[in-house]
């Protein structure tokens, strides 16, 4: 029964399914915007931005090339903007290391196409496997040196206000995790390996309790809508991944 309807969501009921998820994602941010922000310039500027990685991200999970990689451009760009022009100069990072990525995604992508023009997912090996283990370990051991050395310049990605989840989560530690993961899920993303949304389930869920603890609802709305996108993302990809 599960699997007919995904397949039916990623196949004939694509375009549906698309306008039906855009259309809620877009009344939720909304909702977030009017009321959980002051209404300024910059919550309106995110909120546009929101909206383009809406379309980026379903265009993603359905492995379309230019609206994907080249929307993820613009909604990238789009991030680095809001951070920039908000002073959080350090999270400004992540978006550009995203933008690139988009950069090299959309020629690498055209490379890999079927004949409907979509991208070709690839199954990881057990070298892939262990790679991506590896850099996330020693992602999460060099951050805080690296992140320390930012903030000697003003750029620190995370700041360590000794604030805890649950009362003994340390807030510093989660931003860590979903900071690390969120750019390798990125990574295996545009190297077309379907594992990644994995990754990005894990990163929505770790995001989602980041964006509750600052009281950033219209961020953690938007985290709910990725992950759903995220599992049929996942489903699209492994269905149609070629080794």
């Amino acid at each position: 029964m599960l699997i007919q309807l995904l397949d039916n969501i990623t196949g004939k009921w694509a375009m549906q399914w698309i306008v039906i998820w855009f259309i809620c994602g877009v009344i939720a941010l909304s909702a977030g915007f009017w009321l959980t922000t002051d209404h300024t310039t910059l919550d309106m500027f995110y909120l546009g931005v929101s909206f383009v990685g809406l379309v980026c991200v379903v265009s993603l999970s359905f492995r379309k090339n230019v609206m994907g990689n080249g929307l993820g451009m613009a909604a990238t760009a789009g991030e680095v903007v809001v951070q920039a022009t908000s002073g959080a100069v350090g999270l400004m990072l992540a978006p550009l290391f995203n933008f690139f990525t988009h950069v090299y995604g959309i020629f690498y992508w055209s490379k890999h196409t079927d004949p409907d023009g979509d991208m070709i997912p690839k199954s990881a090996n057990k070298a892939v496997w262990l790679i991506t283990a590896v850099f996330i370990i020693l992602g999460l051991a060099l951050f805080p040196t690296v992140n320390s050395l930012l903030a000697s310049y003003g750029y620190a990605v995370v700041e360590d206000d000794n604030s805890k989840f649950l009362g003994f989560i340390s807030f510093f530690w989660i931003n860590v995790i979903a900071f690390v993961l969120s750019i390798t899920a990125q990574a295996a993303m545009i190297l077309r390996y379907s594992f990644n949304w994995w990754l990005w389930i894990i990163v929505n869920f770790v995001w989602l309790i980041v964006n509750l603890m600052s009281g950033n609802y219209i961020f953690a709305i938007q985290t709910m809508i990725y992950q759903i996108n995220a599992f049929i993302g996942l489903y699209e990809w492994q269905r149609s991944e070629q080794s």
